[in-house]
């Protein structure tokens, strides 16, 4: 049995519908109807009529119902304890963050929580945004650092845990720059369509971001995909090397900018903000963790 089954359940009978449930739990649909009756197996007994909706319980879930988020507190409350009585030294803060965030803004950001704080013993997991957000719906870190841009989806807004702004970055379009420091490649150019440097993850946070530029891109843009990576910083040296034209966080791009390597092109309307969100799970955790909590006005 896991511990996500149970808190998958407690959603379950909050929201009384599959597709909530999962929504908040930043689950697949299917994933979580998976999970739902890997419980029910492990238990030998039905806790939901998926004949009704909203979703009712059978005897045996209601009777489950009142048991469950006991479990679930009370589980945490045995960590937390475990988790206080820890020395200083052995406690490691435990961060994801996408591989953007975690070269170009978490060192500097961590050094100045030491600088109030003092020692801080910390593991990083990199990965994609989902990733990120999965490992701390799973109970895997203490934190997640993602991005949060306006015009795309509310990034770990609502669900299972909290959210501070720690730091802010920009979506911008580059390309590689020529011997006098001007553009290889710009938007609005007559001729072939532009060779794109994409991001592998479609489905990403930074790819659902750049698909939502172009399509409200007036007119629209001509553009062909001649590259992808997973990471910001494939694409950074592509764009370098004059293979084609990409969008990356500032952060990243900034320097190669400002060595007159890269160029920011295309109008404002072609890049959008983006916040750097620190998200943390519902309920009470170690010192650490909420010393760091406090001090950012958490």
């Amino acid at each position: 049995m896991e511990l996500i089954w149970l808190e998958d359940f407690a959603e379950l009978v909050a929201t009384r519908h599959f597709s909530a449930a999962a929504a908040s739990r930043n689950v697949s649909q299917p994933a979580f109807s998976r999970r739902i009756k890997a419980l029910e197996a492990w238990l030998g007994a039905e806790l939901v009529d998926r004949r009704t909706s909203p979703v009712q319980l059978t005897p045996t879930g209601n009777a489950f119902a009142l048991r469950c988020q006991e479990l679930v507190n009370e589980i945490y409350r045995i960590r937390t304890e475990c988790q206080h009585n820890a020395t200083p030294a052995s406690v490691v803060i435990n961060f994801a963050a996408p591989h953007t965030i975690e070269m170009f803004f978490f060192p500097a950001w961590l050094g100045e929580l030491r600088d109030s704080l003092g020692p801080i013993n910390s593991h990083m997991m990199g990965g994609d945004h989902r990733d990120c957000i999965e490992a701390l719906a799973l109970g895997n870190c203490d934190f997640a650092l993602v991005w949060n841009s306006p015009i795309g989806p509310q990034a770990a807004r609502g669900g299972p845990h909290r959210t501070l702004k720690v730091g802010q970055d920009r979506l911008v379009p580059v390309s590689g720059c020529r011997s006098d420091g001007t553009p290889i490649y710009e938007f609005g150019r007559d001729g072939d369509a532009l060779p794109f440097l994409a991001y592998s993850w479609k489905d990403g946070y930074l790819g659902r971001l750049i698909a939502m530029i172009q399509a409200r891109a007036k007119p629209s843009l001509r553009l062909q995909t001649v590259y992808q990576s997973s990471l910001a910083e494939g694409i950074k040296q592509m764009a370098i090397a004059g293979m084609g034209i990409g969008w990356l966080p500032l952060s990243c791009a900034q320097g190669a900018i400002e060595e007159g390597r890269l160029a920011q092109i295309g109008p404002d309307d072609m890049a959008t903000d983006m916040e750097i969100l620190l998200c943390r799970r519902l309920g009470q955790s170690h010192q650490g963790v909420e010393a760091i909590w406090r001090h950012l006005g958490g």
